[in-house]
């Protein structure tokens, strides 16, 4: 049964049972098969329900982690070429009763292909995801979607905050440093940020991607200067 019994006081980490005997409820969490206390307090089992909980000593609900389908915001904090953490601070657009820590895999972030998390994310973006795991530390977060992504990010150089020219492209209006990102449809509307599309990135013309930018006339010449330097050959 059960490695504990209601009553019994309990802190982050400890080992409660195994998710074939009770499911996961607030205070909890779930790894590899094995429920853990999420935080200090007292255990509560609802047999009825096959359920367990962790309480305060006041027996009110102690941290609710996020279930399957809830909106999470937070700050990205660390990205590898596989992952990226977020400290989750909003849940549902209400504030989390304490920060905990969710994970992007590189998978989770667009249908598209990424080839490192760092094209995508920065440390100090603000990002809106979507729960993809219930119950777990960390929390599995996916962007994918128009609704989720970066809704705020910050300049690498100067930290200024970055302005979107369009979609995925951004402009430090500071130092004029472009950078990209897996933004939101909504990217800094929160915050009062304007979409700049006059400042977005020319784009090349045909000619200008196969001859570097130069005529196309200077770098061939016309059909009349060809024939007569093969007249000048023979």
């Amino acid at each position: 049964m059960a490695d504990v019994k209601s009553g019994d006081v309990v802190v982050p980490g400890d080992q409660l049972c195994v998710i074939e005997e009770l499911s996961p409820s607030l205070g909890t969490f779930e790894k590899d098969g094995i429920v853990y206390a999420a935080t200090f307090g007292g255990v509560s089992i609802d047999f009825k329900e096959r359920s367990i909980q962790v309480l305060s000593a006041e027996g009110d609900d102690k941290l609710s982690l996020p279930v399957e389908g809830d909106v999470l915001m937070g700050e990205v904090t660390n990205v590898w070429d596989q992952r990226a953490e977020v400290s989750i601070v909003k849940r549902n657009d209400e504030n989390a009763l304490s920060p905990f820590i969710g994970e992007i895999h590189i998978s989770n972030v667009t249908r598209r292909y990424v080839k490192s998390m760092r094209d995508v994310l920065k440390p100090q973006d603000v990002v809106r995801a979507r729960a993809i795991s219930s119950q777990t530390i960390p929390t599995e977060l996916s962007l994918v979607g128009q609704d989720f992504g970066v809704i705020l990010g910050k300049c690498v150089r100067c930290g200024n905050v970055l302005t979107l020219t369009t979609h995925n492209n951004l402009i430090c209006l500071r130092c004029e440093h472009r950078e990209t990102r897996e933004v939101a449809k909504d990217y800094g509307q929160r915050f009062g940020l304007e979409t700049r599309p006059d400042l977005a990135p020319r784009r090349r013309s045909r000619s200008d991607r196969r001859y570097g930018g130069r005529d196309s006339r200077r770098g061939r010449g016309s059909g009349k200067d060809r024939g007569r330097s093969r007249d000048r050959r023979r």
